[in-house]
């Protein structure tokens, strides 16, 4: 009975840190949720305007042919609940959330 035990209490503490882990990929702006993989117009919507708005870089995405594709990397900075939060966008979608601490 006590190896059965162990499996439980383990399947429950990986449930919960699997649950926890969700929400780095995630960001809360009143009752709306922005993801990686959103575009640009989403979160401007769900979150507003950024307290900052930054281009960092450029990246080569897609060669078509002989042109190559090159986007901006930008990153926003929103302050919620407290908490400042970096999103990094590659051309016009969300490819990054980062808590700042």
């Amino acid at each position: 009975m006590l190896p059965r035990r162990r499996f439980q209490i383990s399947f429950l503490v990986l449930l919960g840190s699997l649950l926890c882990s969700m929400n780095a990929y995630a960001l809360r702006c009143g009752t709306n949720l922005v993801r990686e993989g959103d575009l640009k117009f989403k979160v401007l919507q769900s979150c507003g305007e950024p307290i900052s708005r930054e281009t960092i870089g450029y990246i080569d995405r897609q060669q078509i042919g002989n042109r190559v594709r090159v986007m901006n990397i930008e990153e926003w900075i929103y302050k919620v609940s407290g908490n400042y939060q970096s999103l990094e966008f590659e051309g016009n979608e969300l490819v990054k959330i980062t808590l700042i601490r």
